[in-house]
C-alpha cells in the first residue's frame, strides 16, 4: 500500500475503527458486569431460600433436606451454565466489535481511496481518457484541495439546486395559475353554459314573439287589404254616385243655360234663374262632398299652371258682386303693389278656396261691407317661391270663441240655428283648409260676435317673369277674341265629330253645345257601337263618355288605340266626358290614350278652348 493508502487507512482506523471497537468493548463490559451482578444476586437468593427451608424442617438430616440440596445444586449449575454461555458470547462480541470496525474502516478507506483517485483524475484532467494511469502521490493534507474542489462543486450544485428549486417554484406557481385559470375557465364555461341556456330560452321567447308578430302582421295586412278594398269600394261608390247624380244634373243645367238664351217673359226668366241657382247650389254641394272624399283618400292632385293672379281675383269678385249689391253690401278688392301679377300655381284650387270664403262672407253678412285684401308675406318666402296672403273681412254676424274652435271640423258649423237659417254641409272650410295645406299654406280665422269675421288663407306660388309670360298671353287672348268676334269655331275649324253617350238628355245637351260652336255630330250609345261605326265612317274628333253599357269609354279607347276601329282611326283625337270629377279619372283617361278631359256639366267656353288647343 502506498503512502496515500496508508495515510487514509490509518486515519480511518484511528478515528473510526478503534473508537468503534472501544465503544463496543465498553458496552459489552457494562453488560458483563451487569450480568455478573445479577448472577451473584440470584445465587445468594438460592442459598438464603435453602437455609430458610432447612430451618423449617424438623430433622436436618432427613430425606427432604437431601432433596432440597440437590435442587439447589441443579439451580446453581444452571446459573453457572448460563453465565459461561453469556461470557462466551460477550468474548465473541468483543472480538467481533474490535475486528469488524477495523475491517470496515480498511474497506471504507479503500473505497474512499478509489473514489478520491477517480475524482482527482476527473477534476485534474478534465475527464481525458488515460488519466487514471498517471502517477499521483497523496498525503492526507492534499485531500484539502480535493475538498475545496468538492465544496466548489457542491456550491455549484447547491446553486443549481436553488435554481432548480426556483424554477420548480415558478413551475408550481405557473401550474397553480394554470389550475386557477382552468377553474376560472370551468366557472366561465358554467356561466357560458348558463348564458347559452338563457340564450336558448330568449331565442324560444323571440321565436314566439316573432310568431305572434307575424300573426299581427298578417292580421294588419289583412286589415290593410280590407281597408284598401273598402277604400276602393268607397271610391267606386263615390264615382258611381257622382256619375249618377251629375249626369241628370248636367242635362238640367245645360238645358237651363240654353233656355236663358231664348225669348222669355220676365216672370219665366226669374223662374229659370231660380232653377239655375238651385242647380248650381246642388252641384256645389256634390262637388264639396267629392272634394272632401278625394282629400280624405289622398287622391288630390294639383294642376300647376301660369295665370294672371289679378285678373283671376277681379273675375272671381265679379261673380259675387251682383249678390252683394242686392243685399246692400259693398264689396272691395285691395291688392298690394308687391304682389306678383303672373304666378304659377293651381288656379282652380286657389279660386275654390277664395270662392268659399267670399261665399260665406256674403252669406253671413246682412249689411256693411266685405273686403278682399291681398298681400305678400315676405317672412315666409322660400327660394323660388313667394307666399300670398288673402284676407276676407266682413261685418257679418261674427263667431263666438267656442264656435270658432270647431269651425274647421268636418260637417260642423257655428251652431244649429245658423245651420238651419243659412244651410250648408259644413265641408267648405274644411276643404279650404286642406287645399291651402296642400299648396304649402294654411287657413285660419278671427272673429267677434256681431262685429264681423276675418278669414285668412296663405298659399305658396311661384313668381313668373312678366317679360316671358304676359305678352304671348295677351297675343293669344287677342287672337281668340278676334276669332270669336269674326265667326264660329266650327266655320274656321270644320271637324267630323262622333259623340259616345248613353244618356239621351246629355246627347241633346251636347248637340246644342256643338251646334252653337258650328258643328254637327253622330251619336252612339256605347263603345261597341262606336267601334263598329268608326270602321266604316272615319272622323276627326270623338267625345267619349266613361261609363256606358256593353263597353265603357276606357275600354273603347284602348281598342281604338290598338287599331280595332281601323288603322286610320288609331290616332283620332279623343276627349273624355265624365260626371265623376275625381282626380284619378283624368289620370286613367290619359293613361289609356285619351287626349283631353272634360267634366260634366260641360261649359261651352271650356269645350271651345280644349278643342282649339287639340287642333291648334
Amino acid at each position: 500500500m502506498n503512502n496515500n493508502s496508508a495515510s487514509i487507512a490509518r486515519y480511518f482506523t484511528l478515528y473510526a475503527g478503534i473508537p468503534m471497537g472501544l465503544l463496543i468493548c465498553l458496552v459489552v463490559g457494562i453488560l458483563i458486569s451487569l450480568r455478573i451482578a445479577d448472577y451473584n444476586e440470584q445465587s445468594s437468593q438460592l442459598e438464603v431460600q435453602l437455609m430458610e427451608q432447612r430451618m423449617q424442617m424438623d430433622s436436618p438430616a432427613d430425606a427432604g433436606n437431601v432433596a432440597l440440596g440437590s435442587m439447589n445444586d441443579e439451580r446453581l449449575q444452571k446459573l453457572n451454565q448460563h453465565l459461561m454461555l453469556e461470557m462466551t458470547l460477550a468474548l465473541a462480541l468483543i472480538v467481533t466489535g474490535i475486528g469488524i470496525p477495523v475491517l470496515v474502516s480498511k474497506h471504507i478507506s479503500n473505497l474512499v481511496e478509489q473514489n478520491l483517485n477517480l475524482l482527482g483524475d476527473r477534476l485534474s484532467s478534465g475527464g481525458r481518457e488515460g488519466s487514471v494511469l498517471m502517477h499521483q502521490v497523496y498525503y492526507f493534507s492534499e485531500f484539502k484541495g480535493v475538498a475545496a474542489k468538492m465544496r466548489y462543486v457542491l456550491r455549484e450544485r447547491g446553486e443549481t439546486e436553488q435554481r432548480w428549486k426556483r424554477a420548480e417554484k415558478e413551475l408550481i406557481g405557473m401550474n397553480n395559475d394554470l389550475l386557477n385559470q382552468a377553474q376560472e375557465l370551468n366557472q366561465g364555461s358554467k356561466v357560458a353554459f348558463s348564458m347559452m341556456e338563457d340564450a336558448e330560452k330568449a331565442q324560444h321567447a323571440l321565436e314566439e314573439v316573432n310568431r305572434r308578430l307575424n300573426l299581427v302582421i298578417e292580421e294588419a295586412r289583412a286589415s290593410a287589404q280590407e281597408a284598401d278594398f273598402a277604400n276602393r269600394a268607397k271610391s267606386d261608390f263615390l264615382a258611381t254616385m257622382s256619375h249618377e247624380i251629375r249626369t241628370p244634373l248636367n242635362g238640367i243645367i245645360g238645358f237651363i243655360d240654353m233656355l236663358t238664351e231664348t225669348d222669355l217673359t220676365e216672370e219665366q226668366l226669374d223662374y229659370v234663374h231660380t232653377v239655375r241657382s238651385s242647380g248650381k247650389t246642388l252641384m256645389a254641394l256634390i262637388s264639396d262632398v267629392l272634394d272632401f272624399s278625394k282629400i280624405e283618400s289622398g287622391h288630390l292632385n294639383l294642376e300647376i299652371r301660369t295665370f294672371n293672379l289679378v285678373s283671376m281675383l277681379r273675375e272671381l269678385v265679379s261673380l259675387f258682386f251682383n249678390e252683394a249689391t242686392q243685399k246692400g253690401i259693398h264689396l272691395h278688392v285691395e291688392i298690394g303693389e308687391d304682389v306678383s301679377r303672373m304666378v304659377e300655381g293651381d288656379e282652380m284650387r286657389i279660386r275654390q278656396v277664395l270662392s268659399n270664403l267670399l261665399a260665406n262672407a256674403v252669406k253671413f253678412t246682412e249689411k256693411g261691407e266685405i273686403n278682399l285684401n291681398v298681400s305678400r308675406d315676405t317672412a315666409a318666402e322660400e327660394r323660388g317661391m313667394c307666399t300670398i296672403e288673402f284676407e276676407v273681412r266682413d261685418t257679418g254676424i261674427g263667431i263666438s270663441p267656442q264656435q270658432l274652435q270647431k269651425l274647421f271640423r268636418p260637417f260642423s258649423q257655428g251652431d244649429s240655428s245658423t245651420t238651419r237659417k243659412y244651410g250648408g254641409t259644413g265641408l267648405g272650410l274644411v276643404i279650404c283648409k286642406r287645399l291651402a295645406e296642400a299648396m304649402g299654406g294654411k287657413v285660419w280665422a278671427t272673429s267677434r260676435v256681431a262685429r264681423g269675421s276675418s278669414f285668412y288663407a296663405r298659399i305658396q306660388v311661384a313668381e313668373v317673369d312678366l317679360d316671358k309670360s304676359v305678352t304671348p298671353q295677351k297675343a293669344v287672348s287677342t287672337q281668340k277674341a278676334d276669332l270669336k268676334a269674326s265667326k264660329k269655331l266650327g266655320e274656321t275649324l270644320p271637324l267630323k265629330i262622333v259623340v259616345a253617350e248613353d244618356n239621351r238628355a246629355n246627347q241633346r245637351v251636347m248637340m246644342m253645345l256643338l251646334r252653337r260652336l258650328g258643328w254637327e255630330a253622330e251619336y252612339k250609345e256605347n263603345g261597341a257601337e262606336l267601334l263598329e261605326h268608326l270602321q266604316e265612317n272615319p272622323c276627326d274628333l270623338v267625345f267619349m263618355d266613361l261609363q256606358m253599357p256593353v263597353m265603357d269609354g276606357l275600354e273603347a279607347t284602348k281598342q281604338i288605340r290598338l287599331g280595332a276601329a281601323s288603322e286610320a282611326m288609331k290616332d283620332v283625337k279623343i276627349i273624355a266626358l265624365t260626371a265623376n270629377a275625381l282626380s284619378t279619372d283624368e289620370a286613367r283617361c290619359l293613361e289609356v290614350g285619351m287626349d283631353a278631359y272634360l267634366s260634366k256639366p260641360i261649359k261651352i267656353d271650356l269645350m271651345e278652348q280644349v278643342v282649339s288647343e287639340l287642333f291648334a
